[in-house]
């Protein structure tokens, strides 16, 4: 599935709450109009389950996992991401053979990926030919039990055409499992990293082993060493995962105050996370690296209009973040939004408004960056306003 940058909820209550510190202006002046400007933890509070704590889970994982650039300097575009925490949901994105072999295992929970060297259409598939890669990684309850899946999960994907595949052996992984059509220009493997389980699926323009293999073996270069990184967790781990780790969804503008874990709409997580969700990795990871970006939160359906929010490592870095953040997307000219420091807004082109809404604003508060939409420019305003007033009385 694809994913646009996302877009906030309109919602009810006006309370201006705080104080100017010094050389801030008192935010009880701004016009923001029916926005609550109260942090999300006067109106939410999250109470820990393991359904939630699988998606925090998720979440998490989801920080750490490679993008394409990161695999490939070819491989400049992300074409979807998706969670899950059953064999059932995860069957759909590997086969329908793998469902029990993931039960009897005890699969937690996983998350996959996808890129390619060009852009998937608004509607429609990545070109044919394209170079592309799909990485799926998933938490098993131990060692023992990755392992014994990701042999198993290869047997059973191999057998759905065993007339047809052929084994690949790996040079720098020769634990992985591997296999391919000769006359098909792909290849899937399965990797046991500890708890997880990676699996690499690549395809090129022709068929070509040796192209293929490295391809995969690229993959696994890039991921592995993030999961070594990221300890897995145990039930009681996932039952604890922290709701908003780095703080960034109590100061987001949320207004219908529902804080609740989501995948696509109430998310945390770091930079790749924002990554995960849009087209042009390239671009957007030299920008988010420029500005030191190490966490990012989005707040919202992309219907409604969803806030996005970043940390940079400063206001420095922020404000690089918060000059660039409109383009390309939203290159129109538009006024800033009256009274409201560090705020600038753009309008997007006529002709990529399919999954957009029609302005954005951009809000830079010390070293925190937010974007609020909507179609409505007075909304926007207000919005900008309510979310620049909201960062300043949720500093404690």
């Amino acid at each position: 599935m694809a994913f646009a940058i996302l877009a906030a909820v309109p919602g009810c209550g006006s309370r201006v709450d705080g104080s100017a510190h010094p050389a801030e202006i008192d935010v009880r002046t701004l016009d923001v109009g029916n926005y609550t400007t109260d942090p999300l933890e006067t109106r939410f509070h999250y109470s820990p389950s393991l359904h939630d704590g699988l998606l925090l889970a998720e979440m998490r994982l989801d920080g750490q996992l490679v993008t394409g650039p990161e695999i490939d300097p070819r491989l400049k575009y992300g074409t979807g991401a998706k969670s899950f925490d059953t064999p059932a949901d995860a069957a759909q994105i590997l086969t329908a053979t793998s469902e029990p072999v993931l039960a009897a295992a005890g699969m937690l929970f996983g998350v996959g990926t996808a890129n390619a060297d060009q852009p998937r259409p608004d509607y429609g598939e990545v070109p044919p030919g394209s170079t592309r890669t799909r990485t799926i990684v998933m938490q098993f309850p131990d060692a023992a039990a990755a392992t014994r899946a990701a042999a198993d999960l290869e047997r059973a994907d191999f057998q759905v055409a065993a007339d047809a595949n052929k084994p690949v052996s790996l040079p720098k992984y020769p634990d992985a499992h591997t296999h391919w059509r000769p006359e098909v220009p792909a290849m899937g493997s399965f990797l046991a990293r500890g708890a997880y389980v990676v699996y690499a699926t690549v395809a090129v323009k022709d068929p070509d082993a040796a192209q293929l293999t490295e391809l995969v073996q690229k993959v696994y270069d890039a991921q592995t060493p993030l999961l070594d990184a990221l300890p897995p967790l145990d039930r009681e781990g996932i039952l604890r995962q922290p709701w908003d780790p780095a703080g960034l969804l109590r100061q987001s503008l949320n207004p219908n105050g529902f804080g609740m874990p989501d995948f696509t709409s109430e998310f945390a997580s770091g930079p790749r996370g924002f990554l995960h969700r849009i087209g042009d990795q390239d671009h957007w990871r030299r920008v988010l690296s420029d500005s030191k970006v190490d966490a990012f939160a989005l707040s919202g359906s992309a219907y409604e209009g969803a806030t996005m929010m970043f940390r940079a490592a400063d206001p420095q870095t922020a404000h690089t973040l918060w000059s660039t953040i409109l383009e390309p997307a939203f290159p129109g000219a538009v006024d800033a939004p009256p009274k409201v420091p560090g705020a600038r807004c753009g309008e997007g082109q006529s002709d990529t408004l399919t999954d957009k809404h029609r302005y954005r604003c951009a809000i830079t508060y010390r070293r925190f960056v937010a974007t609020v939409d909507s179609d409505q420019l007075a909304d926007a305003y207000q919005r900008a306003a309510a979310q620049y007033a909201l960062l300043a009385n949720s500093t404690w």
